[in-house]
């Protein structure tokens, strides 16, 4: 399962929705990370976590996006994808160390739109993995302030295609390839006292060389070529505020900095190919709480902002971004043994206007008006021994 695609959700390709609990708070779980999932979302709450533990994650999601401009209307296909997430834990029993490793993905595309739309020359159906597997390590420096270390192993695939326009109705150009990279991330977290905790975590941003071919159909079928793609950093800050036992309140703001993905060059034997994305770092404003009952049950709701990183200039319909307003509910069952979550999301990404885009060889432009929204669902199981 960790080979399936992922879906451009927010701040362009970042999906930042990995476990179910989380999402339920709208994401706002940095400053608690009590769970295994602590691996993605700030690695030193693993210190929180006695014995081993398993969890997984999966996170089902529908985007739509409705075009209307100048060249008619159009609708991207609705496809339902499920991201899967994996995490597992140790820490013996009074040790000042805990250790636990994830499989999950923190970026993704997969986008089609119809071979004979006016968006055709900027979109036809495009996929990108991301793939990380991250080892982590929280050691306990004081009774109140944690640290956590991780270090990635990063493979990502990219198959981007759009129609070119000029040699016919199926002419096509497409870049496939793939690339790995390693990187690293970085945790803390701080019990001020019993009611507040801060937590901070950063993720390092890799660039990854994509190898593979390139095709101009029916110009050339297929030929070496090569593009660097940078990924960006993640700095997450979070306040969690507990009043009593049976609440969790917390604040998060999340920002992805993905000014580094600038001009992307494909590199060809028959000559390099510029792809301009000059995109702009953007923020997650997350905000949520959770009741805790006592007899293991608990519900939660939430809501998260994010902003758009895509620019109007550069604008492409393969990654549908837009600000959104993400609302969250949902609820589980903890015990000694084993943990259950189930959270219901609806993403408002409203209607964005984009004006002044580049034209594409034939003079159409991505000009227009596209109505988001995606609708999912995210569940995950542990179990403690």
């Amino acid at each position: 399962m960790a080979f399936l695609p992922g879906l451009a959700l927010a701040s362009a390709t970042r999906v930042g929705f990995q476990d179910a609990f989380a999402t339920e708070r709208g994401n706002a779980f940095v400053a608690t990370a009590d769970n295994p999932s602590a691996v993605y979302y700030n690695p030193a709450g693993l210190i929180q976590l006695d014995g081993a533990r398993l969890e997984g994650n999966l996170y089902s999601v529908a985007a739509s996006s409705d075009y209307t401009g100048v060249g008619g209307s159009t609708s991207m296909k609705d496809d339902r994808l499920s991201i899967p997430a994996f995490y597992t834990t140790w820490k013996a029993q009074g040790s000042p160390l805990a250790y636990g490793l994830g499989v999950y993905a923190p970026y993704g595309l997969s986008t089609e739109w119809p071979a004979n739309s006016p968006l055709r020359t900027f979109a036809l159906r495009n996929t990108q993995t991301y793939r990380t597997y991250n080892f982590s390590v929280a050691w306990q420096i004081s009774p109140d302030v944690s640290a956590g270390l991780g270090v990635t192993y990063n493979r990502a695939t990219t198959d981007l295609n759009r129609a070119i326009g000029i040699f016919g109705p199926n002419d096509l150009f497409r870049f496939a390839g793939s690339g790995s990279a390693i990187g690293f991330d970085l945790g803390l977290l701080w019990k001020v006292n019993a009611q507040n905790s801060l937590g901070l975590s950063y993720t390092h941003h890799t660039t990854i060389n994509f190898k593979g071919t390139s095709s101009t159909i029916p110009v050339i079928p297929s030929e070496a070529a090569s593009a660097e793609f940078e990924f960006p950093e993640n700095v997450i800050v979070g306040w969690s505020y507990r009043p009593n036992p049976q609440w969790n309140i917390e604040a998060d703001a999340d920002w992805t900095n993905w000014n580094r993905l600038g001009t992307v060059v494909i590199h060809r034997t028959s000559g390099d190919t510029v792809l301009p994305f000059n995109w702009q770092a953007g923020w997650f404003y997350e905000l949520g709480a959770t009741r805790y009952f006592d007899n293991g049950w608990h519900v939660g709701a939430g809501y998260c902002y994010t902003q758009n990183s895509t620019p109007d200039s550069t604008y492409t319909p393969a990654v549908p971004d837009s600000n959104r307003a993400f609302y969250s509910l949902g609820f589980g069952y903890h015990n000694g043994f084993m943990s259950a979550d189930l959270a219901w999301q609806y993403g408002d990404g409203g209607t964005r206007h984009v004006s002044g885009s580049a034209a594409s060889l034939i003079g159409a432009t991505a000009d227009g008006s596209y109505k988001n929204s995606l609708n999912a669902v995210s569940l995950s199981l542990g179990f403690q021994f």
